[in-house]
């Protein structure tokens, strides 16, 4: 059976950090395929800073365009806001029945996960959990744990930046060829 990484996230906009994650997921044969799911809107975040939803698909295909295993996947684009990992995971497994979910989600994201809309049914699926925010590992089962690289970026401080350097530093060549093109790096 097929086991698929399920990474959701806002992805505004997607950066370097995030495509480490999902190649360190195939590296060490956590799964067979890691889909980034577009989430338009999570219930925990401030949307007023989000960048439009076909922007940040946009810049999702682009960033993992050269990556095999690596796939944008919109289905939480198609369905009612708020988005909700659970929900999503009832549709998916609902259409895919014969695929192995797994949730690949930071520390951070963890420890806060029993705020989650219907944790119950999110705990059913195994979880991967790579470090996030100083958070330890070790406050997690070994096989939910993915070593990964911390890399200090973050969007929103890609969004604040002026310095192009940096951005070249933090972003795949493609999203920042897009976002150029877009106008969605201002005084730059």
């Amino acid at each position: 059976m097929k086991r698929t990484a399920l990474f959701f996230g806002s992805f505004n906009p997607i950066h370097n950090g995030h495509i480490g994650i999902g190649r360190a997921v195939l590296n060490q044969q956590k799964a067979d395929v890691v889909h980034y799911i577009l989430t338009p809107q999570n219930p925990h975040k401030n949307t007023d800073v989000l960048l439009p939803e076909r922007h940040r698909w946009e810049m999702l295909i682009k960033a993992l365009e050269p990556y095999n295993g690596l796939v944008a996947n919109d289905i939480e684009l198609h369905m009612p806001k708020p988005s909700y990992t659970a929900k999503t995971l009832q549709k998916l497994t609902a259409e895919h029945p014969n695929i192995n979910y797994v949730i690949l989600m930071g520390a951070d994201s963890a420890i806060d996960l029993a705020t989650w809309h219907n944790t119950a049914y999110i705990k059913q699926f195994p979880l991967l959990i790579y470090p996030r925010n100083d958070i330890s590992l070790h406050a997690f089962p070994a096989d939910q744990r993915l070593q990964a690289p911390l890399l200090n970026i973050s969007a929103t401080s890609i969004r604040e930046t002026k310095d192009m350097q940096q951005l070249k530093d933090c972003l795949p060549k493609g999203v920042i060829t897009y976002m150029q093109a877009q106008q969605l790096l201002n005084d730059i």
